[in-house]
């Protein structure tokens, strides 16, 4: 496998590239080892300023509703609009707290993973070896996702008409995040002895970093995050890898947003995948 770390991110950020080409050759890897899922042949880590992540966001998402739009004519062309504007918002509000992230910015059909100098340091994480391992393992882990479900899986989380498309109601997002938690505790683990954790923010995380990691809709959404990989580890553990990774390529296995409720919700859920 072909590993190219391009750094886009300005001359102060040379040294960034340097240390993700070692993270990297040291991390990937164990992917394929912990998920049991193949990563493409060829994986881009793009190192980018803020200014131009936001953009590329721009470009992308506007390709993706025009093609949606053609595709399903009869669709709530309002409310994709709508949707668009939200997702670009919340991006350009919460960018500081985004470690990493696994999109096809690009090139609709080689998924990259982004990451943000500026971003790494208002969490305090720019130095810090051990999360940018977390951060590698997690966002390589979703580009196994999928790849392993032939581009399907980004497609559906990305679409503008998810009722035309037949996706309303499955809950990518918890199963996604759920199995990236998971892989990168499990990867961590492997690396340092114990899994790397970014639960308590760094101490030289800035005050905009710690005002978004304490606000009520993140802690809600962490809670969320955690039950669902909390979940995720216990189907694993009693049907296997194997098993578990029929739901990337069965799109009829993504769970609803009913069965991830409860941990109940989930259990039972689990029980499809035997």
């Amino acid at each position: 496998m072909q590993i190219i770390v391009r750094q886009e991110a300005g001359p102060a950020h040379d040294g960034l590239g340097r240390r993700l080409e070692d993270i990297a050759a040291a991390t990937v890897p164990l992917v394929t080892a912990v998920t049991e899922l193949p990563l493409p042949e060829r994986l881009v880590i793009r190192t980018m300023t803020v200014t131009d992540w936001k953009e590329a966001h721009r470009q992308s998402s506007e390709a993706v509703l025009l093609a949606d739009a053609r595709r399903y004519p009869s669709g709530f062309r309002l409310k994709a609009r709508s949707t668009r504007r939200f997702r670009l918002l919340a991006m350009s509000t919460l960018w500081p707290a985004m470690l990493g992230e696994a999109k096809a910015l690009h090139d609709p059909a080689s998924p990259e993973l982004i990451m943000l100098p500026e971003a790494l340091e208002h969490a305090g994480r720019l130095d810090d070896s051990a999360v940018l391992h977390k951060v590698v393992a997690h966002e390589a882990t979703h580009i196994a996702q999928n790849a392993a479900s032939d581009g399907t899986l980004w497609a559906a989380q990305d679409c503008f008409f998810p009722v035309q498309a037949g996706t309303a109601g499955r809950n990518y997002a918890a199963l996604v995040e759920g199995h990236a938690y998971w892989a990168d505790s499990q990867i961590t683990s492997k690396l340092f002895g114990a899994a790397v954790s970014t639960d308590t923010p760094s101490p030289d995380a800035s005050a905009d970093y710690r005002q978004i990691f304490s606000s009520p809709a993140r802690t809600k959404a962490v809670e969320v995050q955690r039950q669902a990989t909390h979940a995720v580890a216990g189907i694993i553990d009693r049907v296997g890898v194997s098993a578990f990774n029929r739901v990337w390529a069965d799109p009829d296995l993504v769970p609803l947003t009913s069965e991830t409720a409860s941990p109940e919700s989930w259990e039972s859920w689990g029980e499809r995948l035997r």
